[in-house]
């Protein structure tokens, strides 16, 4: 029998929809603990299958979910669905709907911003009055009760529980998994004086998105811990990275960035434990590609200064129509913003951490 408050449930393995050819089963059990949400390994299958999977409890059986093992040996082709940043109150999942539809995908990968922490009126939340899409609950959200009702908002959507029903997803969480602009010891939209621990609220939303998204922990005593390898035989090896909380210095501003503050060779974006476990893992890695699961923006950006501190159409057109002008019919103007200095656009992702993404680069 269950523990107080806990429930007992079964669960099947088949090679067939149809569950005629089961090939693992087990019991298992959940409980407020973990948000009554379950994870099981079933062992002993065979790598680069299909596998149909369903729970009882009681009498109550789910719907049958669909997965695939992981290839092995020689592969010749792989196709991935990537998916980021899915605002429940912004508008439909149809992306979710469109993959679950398809015959042609082997695996989805996550790579952050599953949920979205704000209030009733927080970003992009304008029409989710007219969609029936409110933020739930109302408040932005802070505690491990709050970012697990907001997971369980975000899967009354029919199209995300769709995808999940028929693709194993390979997971991250962004920022917004958390707090806007997370990093180590902080977020842009966290308030210690008026929300408390930044600390605890971490934990509240790292707790919920393991409890709530299919990860297996590398390390179970560290659930910051996320950064993780897949090898899909000898076409791919996948390195999904964590450039959001277990390494990631504190923002740099516009003045600092200016003043070389991006190519200082100790300002870490993945931290130095992760960043030497990605440089060993492509050097031994013999796989064709090498594909980094990477959060955000990591291409060499740099903008003109004028525009990125007021970025405006005008200021863009400006800066284009100097550029175009020849330099010797070039009024002062245009020659100061040609010769002005530029920034990295965007100073939260890899353009902020110029040094650390070149040492990425030449491994």
């Amino acid at each position: 029998p269950a523990a107080p408050g806990a429930v007992n449930l079964s669960w099947e393995v088949a090679s067939d929809s149809g569950f005629g050819a089961i090939v693992a089963r087990g019991t298992a059990t959940t409980s407020e603990a973990q948000d009554y949400t379950l994870k099981v390994d079933a062992t002993g299958l065979q790598p680069a299958s299909v596998y149909y999977y369903r729970f009882f409890f009681g009498a109550e059986r789910s719907d049958t979910g669909r997965t695939r093992t992981l290839p092995t040996g020689n592969v010749s082709r792989l196709k991935l669905a990537v998916f980021s940043c899915a605002n429940f109150p912004a508008g439909y999942f149809n992306v979710y709907a469109d993959a679950a539809r398809r015959n042609d995908i082997d695996f989805a990968l996550h790579l952050g911003d599953y949920i979205y922490e704000y209030g009733l009126l927080g970003y992009a939340s304008q029409l989710a009055f007219v969609i029936d899409r409110e933020s739930s609950p109302r408040h932005e959200i802070l505690t491990l009760a709050d970012y697990r009702q907001r997971h369980a908002q975000y899967r009354t959507d029919a199209d995300l529980r769709a995808m999940h029903a028929v693709l194993p997803v390979i997971a991250v969480w962004d920022d917004h998994d958390l707090a806007d602009n997370a990093w180590s010891g902080g977020a842009a939209n966290h308030d210690p004086s008026s929300e408390g621990s930044f600390t605890a609220r971490r934990a509240a939303a790292v707790q919920a998105y393991h409890e709530w998204l299919p990860t297996r922990l590398p390390d179970p005593a560290n659930p910051l811990k996320i950064y993780r390898r897949f090898d899909f035989g000898n076409l791919l090896t996948l390195h999904m990275l964590d450039t959001r909380v277990i390494g990631r210095d504190a923002p740099l501003s516009r003045d600092a960035f200016l003043a070389g503050g991006a190519a200082d060779p100790a300002r870490q974006l993945l931290g130095t434990e992760q960043s030497d476990w990605l440089t060993a893992g492509m050097q031994a890695s013999t796989a064709t590609w090498q594909v980094l699961g990477n959060q955000v923006l990591m291409g060499r950006m740099r903008i003109p200064l004028s525009v990125y501190d007021n970025f405006t159409e005008s200021n863009i057109n400006d800066y284009l129509k100097a550029l175009d002008t020849p330099a010797a019919s070039r009024t002062t103007a245009q020659q100061a913003l040609i010769s002005q200095p530029t920034i990295g656009f965007e100073l939260t992702n890899w353009n902020g951490f110029e040094a650390a993404r070149e040492k990425v680069f030449a491994a």
